[in-house]
């Protein structure tokens, strides 16, 4: 098809898609098309478009040597854009010289629309939905915008906005900082005051201020949050993330509410603008025809008063326990110091307590809000604060082993008096010591040890080192009685050389003596 006949087609095509009622911005997508050329061919006759096509065919392009390398690329990679384009100009070719933007989009369209590379345009479909009952919605969300101030300066501002979804009653709270969990249950109950009562049910990003996670629809909310839903019993609706479309409503407001009310505006005192943002919400946001709907917001609103739930006491937040974490030993690090807790608080890493600072107090809690211990404050740094019911009680496994351990002997009830003089001489290593001696029993039997621990009560012989030497005595003399001598010792060496060694003879009173 020859370039004339090309151009007559597209011009009829445009011009019957526009009788059909279609509007420039969709037969620029359908054709392929940038929107200011629709609208600028919309204006032509025929004779004057044919005009126009004919003195761009031969009018040159900077960007013409790049067309193979462009053309490849679109056939590639259908929806690069522009941006990407010029990106890859500049990175495959070296003395590719600086031009605007503007002319890199230019040639791509041109090339989309000479070579027939259309761009994949994927859209949501979405479908309006039917209007919802008086008092069942309302939706949430916040916002911030950089305002101007009196001396010229920037100032920041954070506002929380709720708006009825039926009527579309709107209101608006302003913070100079941004909102935590007790601000945004303050703004609850500000706008409920506003509306004359509440929904039944609430709209919500996936805020942080309000959800701590969710995991395959089971919400876990921040505590503060959800001791205020329990307390006013309106059902909880939280968006997927990256879905604003499931609540538009309140995402309009969002944007009305800057480029309405905030744009343009001087910033004097975060209470002004409060009361600012009530006028403006009863002269324009509420008191005009609203687009969707084509009613009136606040005439809506008198309606759908009605059917909010009307407000019992007001709802004072109090102010979240600080969590921390439990730290192996038993501890947490609270205000520079070590606060301890009981033996078994700390479970896995990530256990949690719940702690309650007050001038007077360091409670802990548990996070069943059981409390655990609590503290007077310590005011020093680096310093290990606890109770000594906490500390570890190694004396019951001590116990049960000199019990063990004396069981084993004889005169069980001398070996245990005699036990618990030697843990009274050296408790540190008394473990040690015992563990050496039910060793020693074990490898040398009963009949020598009765004999050494006899030995060693009677000349305070505390240490199970001295009480091997004693035993090592005992049997070398047992070995040795009777009238045959020991059997030598032959060591064989690496000449084959024998040698014979006959231990030496010694008696038990020698060690006497010698501890005498």
């Amino acid at each position: 098809m020859n370039r004339l006949m090309h151009n007559l087609i597209m011009y009829h095509e445009i011009q019957r898609l526009t009788r059909e009622g279609f509007k420039p911005a969709y037969i620029a997508r359908h054709l392929v098309l940038d929107r200011r050329s629709v609208k600028k061919y919309l204006n032509m006759s025929e004779e004057e478009f044919l005009e126009f096509k004919d003195r761009q065919s031969v009018r040159n392009k900077k960007l013409d040597s790049y067309e193979n390398f462009v053309k490849a690329r679109l056939e590639d990679f259908p929806d690069a854009s522009a941006a990407q384009v010029h990106d890859w100009l500049k990175e495959h070719h070296a003395g590719f010289f600086d031009v605007n933007e503007k002319t890199v989009f230019n040639f791509v369209l041109f090339l989309r629309n000479k070579h027939g590379i259309p761009k994949p345009f994927n859209c949501r479909s979405f479908a309006q939905v039917e209007q919802l009952p008086y008092g069942h919605q309302a939706q949430v969300d916040f916002g911030e915008y950089n305002m101007r101030t009196e001396d010229g300066k920037r100032k920041k501002v954070y506002f929380f906005s709720m708006v009825l979804s039926r009527s579309r009653q709107k209101h608006l709270v302003f913070r100079g900082k941004p909102f935590d969990t007790i601000s945004v249950v303050q703004a609850h109950e500000a706008a409920f005051e506003y509306f004359g009562g509440m929904p039944g049910e609430l709209v919500y990003d996936q805020d942080k201020l309000m959800l701590v996670d969710e995991n395959k629809g089971n919400l876990i909310l921040t505590e503060t949050f959800r001791q205020y839903v329990a307390y006013r019993g309106f059902k909880l609706h939280f968006c997927r993330k990256v879905d604003p479309q499931s609540k538009g409503k309140i995402e309009n407001v969002i944007r009305y509410s800057k480029y309405n009310f905030l744009r343009g505006r001087i910033f004097i005192d975060i209470d002004i603008l409060n009361g600012q943002s009530v006028a403006w919400l009863e002269r324009t946001a509420n008191a005009k025809v609203h687009a969707a709907t084509k009613k009136i917001p606040h005439q809506e609103w008198l309606i759908e008063k009605q059917y909010l739930e009307p407000l019992n006491e007001i709802f004072v937040p109090e102010k979240p326990l600080n969590t921390y974490t439990v730290r192996k030993d038993n501890t947490i690090a609270c205000k520079g110091n070590f606060y301890q807790l009981p033996l078994g608080t700390y479970r896995e890493d990530g256990t949690k307590v719940k702690v309650k600072l007050t001038e007077e107090a360091i409670t802990i809690y548990d996070m069943a809000d059981n409390e655990i211990v609590s503290y007077k404050p310590h005011y020093g740094k680096g310093k290990l604060v606890g109770k000594s019911n906490f500390k570890r009680d190694y004396s019951s496994k001590i116990d049960e082993l000199i019990r063990a351990v004396s069981s084993l002997f004889t005169n069980q009830q001398q070996a245990m008096d005699y036990l618990e003089m030697m843990r009274k001489d050296n408790p540190r290593y008394i473990r040690d010591q015992l563990l050496m001696i039910r060793k020693m029993i074990e490898k040398m039997g009963i009949e020598i040890m009765d004999v050494a621990i006899n030995f060693c009560m009677q000349n305070q012989v505390m240490k199970a080192t001295d009480m091997q030497h004693i035993v090592k005595k005992l049997e070398a003399e047992n070995s040795t009685r009777g009238d045959n001598p020991a059997e030598p010792i032959v060591i064989n060496t690496l000449n084959k050389s024998a040698f014979k060694i006959i231990p030496e003879k010694s008696n038990i009173s020698d060690y006497k003596n010698l501890m005498n």
